[in-house]
């Protein structure tokens, strides 16, 4: 599949989902209360969305020390750029841009470097599960997943199997690939002889720098180090959710903060684990859906959907569009484009050459 027709296919997919969103929500209603509300908690919001992808190169640069310590001001602005390729990319090309950026800046493997990147994507997935199991413990969900199935034709019993057991899998294979590399790069290779006989050294030798990116997770220190650091990622980023509601005034809906606070963590949750599925750039049509349902249903309280379709519109608004313009600036300040970027990693076999500053490109 080209790099056009993946743009043309998560653009497609994004066009169904908002389309599906629009339609199933009285427009005018949810267009007069977002003309209502009070954004004067938007830049507080986005604020701590900011400082949450601080914690977000903190628990990278803990990934990445093992191929090259990297300084926490000179890897910001890699993260800041790839959560930009993320939300106008699909198919979460972002994220094989954000390898290639830094694995070609660096002068590191840049299939390692997608390897560290693999293991957020499952830590951020885990963190959020951890989040609504703590919540459950307190808070009866099932009404909550019972609705939230009916709305997406899933029974509700199944949700927490279909979104939560492959990322517990998925961790638990990169952990034992990591424990054991020589049994991992072994059972391989064996599947590496379906390949054609010229595919396979490439492939190899592709697998094996992949596993490389896997060492951090051999430590127990290191894990409890990544989910330490996962905690208040998650937490800043619910509070750009929390300040949304405010603004929306929700925080009268609820009967109390501590309901308000929760919900927005459970909605932070569950509006991001179900917009996971890569596809649509940034999840566009899909998160709002999700976060949309998520809020109507909440058990603590009874939120309209037109209400609940603004809020989930101004959330995704605010977490793409500052990261957008943020990382557009630090691509000019090295002379890039987001188009020759994603181009040369969507592409690689082209190997086609990006400058970047004085350096060259190199992959080890």
């Amino acid at each position: 599949m080209t790099h056009s027709q993946r743009i043309l296919i998560g653009g497609a997919v994004s066009v169904v989902f908002l389309g599906l969103f629009l339609v199933t929500v009285d427009l005018g209603r949810m267009l007069d209360t977002m003309a209502r509300a009070n954004y004067v908690y938007a830049g507080p919001g986005v604020a701590l969305y900011l400082l949450s992808l601080v914690f977000r190169t903190l628990r990278w640069q803990r990934l990445l020390s093992h191929l090259r310590p990297i300084g926490t001001v000179r890897l910001y602005p890699v993260v800041v750029v790839g959560y930009m390729a993320n939300n106008l990319l699909p198919m979460r090309l972002g994220e094989v841009a954000r390898s290639y950026h830094l694995g070609s800046r660096e002068g590191i493997s840049k299939t390692a470097v997608l390897a560290t990147i693999l293991v957020e994507r499952v830590l951020d997935a885990l963190t959020l599960l951890f989040f609504i199991a703590v919540i459950a413990a307190f808070v009866p969900l099932s009404g909550l997943a019972e609705n939230l199935g009916g709305s997406f034709g899933v029974p509700g019993f199944l949700l927490p199997v279909l979104f939560g057991l492959p990322f517990l899998i998925l961790f638990c294979l990169l952990i034992l690939s990591a424990m054991y590399p020589r049994r991992a790069g072994a059972a391989a290779s064996l599947l590496l002889r379906w390949l054609p006989p010229r595919l396979r050294p490439v492939v190899g030798r592709m697998v094996s720098t992949f596993l490389s990116g896997l060492t951090p997770l051999s430590s127990p220190r290191t894990l409890a180090a990544l989910f330490l650091l996962s905690v208040p990622i998650w937490l800043l980023e619910s509070g750009l959710f929390l300040m949304v509601a405010l603004s929306f005034g929700l925080d009268e809906v609820f009967g109390g903060w501590g309901d308000l606070l929760v919900a927005q963590v459970l909605v932070t949750a569950i509006a991001n684990i179900g917009s996971s599925v890569p596809g649509p750039p940034g999840g566009v049509g899909l998160f709002e859906l999700v976060a949309r349902e998520a809020l109507v249903f909440m058990p603590m309280a009874s939120v309209e959907r037109p209400v609940a379709a603004g809020y989930a519109a101004v959330v995704h608004l605010l977490l793409i569009v500052p990261v957008v313009l943020l990382g557009q600036v630090f691509l000019w300040t090295e002379h890039l484009s987001l188009r020759k970027l994603s181009e040369a990693a969507g592409e690689p076999e082209a190997g086609s050459p990006v400058a970047y500053g004085k350096g060259k490109e190199r992959e080890s």
